[in-house]
């Protein structure tokens, strides 16, 4: 089996990639001649640009290129693909199959072709969310073997453990449809996420929070906002690798750039700042994640494994962090920081940041700037949950 890799970043604007292919249980690559030539690079360190064929080398734990495991779908989206390929086909997808599940509807930019059609049949009935909500509770628990087919369609290219799917919004209305590449007029791409059982039905609002508290401190956020249904209250936010216009933007995590793997804890914060001068070479973006740093620790989000940081490119070749995405109250492996902070990972705080920025060559007094207003936020934050009906554990003394 092969397919063929794009970067569809319009309607018309469709660049051809390469070739992608397996051989045992070796993924293979091969650039195109004519994308060679056109000076991009949607994976400059693992694979870069180059004539002839490039075998992935294993690094990482990750089942291919960087590029292409940050496609596939893992958690919540891998076992919506995995049980409808097996009640069609009586077994696993193999990787180039899960891909070919996927067609051009992934995130970023990305397509893969052939499209395995079979995967993405289904009515576009009925779409009130509470009913979604409940088909995908069924699946999580256990209670169902299959998601509704509206469900199916909207979340098999979804990430992470927690129940999500890609919809249609309109903002000035909160109505919500389909997702699809052509919205009604006055819809935008959105993501919704449903709380777990486990999680309690205060997720959705404690992530809402905390957007606004990131949005606050002077982080690039995403548009969020909460969505009140029969079946609960839940996050929604506006997706970031889709631009006004039907543009859409290649996504690459630093995961996935850097072909780690970012279940193990251990890497430390700085490994971004690298990465992102690497890309950006943006005193901007290094600032950005100083502050992302502060929030993190600050507000006990542990869960910032290197998947949880994103870089986008346009169609010109142009590299910027992606907005600050899944930050909320989380426990790390063990209760550790996932991303250590020069060094400690079990009681991170303002020294630490500190001597972060010093490491990663930012001036000082800028860092310094960046931490007083985190903490003046942090200072703020139980009042401003309060009022949004949050109800969390009290975070360390920092």
């Amino acid at each position: 089996m092969k397919l063929r890799v794009s970067l569809h970043f319009a309607g018309d604007d469709i660049r051809s990639v390469g070739i992608l292919s397996e051989q045992g249980r070796e993924s293979i690559f091969a650039f195109d001649e004519s994308f060679l030539a056109s000076g991009l690079s949607p994976s400059p360190f693992r694979l870069p640009p180059a004539r002839g064929v490039q075998a992935y080398d294993g690094r990482g734990g990750m089942e291919t290129f960087g590029l292409f495991e940050d496609a596939l779908p893992d958690g919540w989206g891998r076992r919506i693909v995995d049980t409808r390929f097996r009640r069609l086909r009586g077994r696993l997808p193999s990787l180039l199959e899960r891909l070919a599940c996927l067609g051009d509807d992934g995130m970023g930019a990305l397509t893969f072709h052939p499209i395995d059609e079979s995967m993405v049949e289904g009515d576009r009935g009925d779409f009130r969310l509470e009913t979604l909500a409940e088909s995908a509770w069924a699946f999580d628990d256990n209670r169902a073997e299959d998601v509704l087919p509206e469900l199916r369609r909207a979340a098999r290219s979804s990430g992470g453990a927690r129940p999500k799917m890609n919809v249609g919004i309109n903002p000035r209305t909160g109505l919500v449809c389909a997702p699809g590449a052509h919205l009604p007029q006055g819809y935008e791409p959105w993501i919704v996420k449903f709380n777990t059982r486990a999680e309690g039905p205060d997720a959705g609002r404690r992530e809402f929070a905390y957007s606004e508290i990131a949005r606050d401190a002077g982080a690039d956020v995403a548009e969020c906002r909460l969505i009140e249904t029969k079946a609960g209250v839940f996050f929604a936010t506006k997706r970031f690798d889709r631009s006004p216009g039907g543009r859409r933007l290649h996504m690459h995590s630093a995961a996935g750039l850097l072909h780690a793997d970012f279940r193990t804890p251990g890497d430390e914060c700085a490994i971004l700042f690298k990465l992102s001068d690497a890309l950006t070479r943006d005193y901007a973006a290094k600032t950005e994640l100083f502050r992302r740093a502060c929030l993190n620790v600050l507000f006990h989000n542990r869960d910032d494994h290197l998947k949880n940081f994103a870089f986008l490119m346009n169609e010109k070749g142009v590299w910027r962090p992606a907005p600050f995405f899944d930050f909320t109250f989380a426990q790390g492996p063990n209760g550790w920081q996932t991303l250590s902070v020069s060094g400690e990972g079990e009681h991170p705080g303002e020294a630490d940041l500190l001597r972060l920025a010093d490491d990663v060559s930012l001036r000082r007094a800028d860092a310094a700037a960046v931490l007083d207003r985190v903490k003046s936020v942090r200072d703020e934050w139980r009042a401003r949950l309060q009022n949004l009906g949050v109800k969390l554990p009290t975070p360390p003394t920092i």
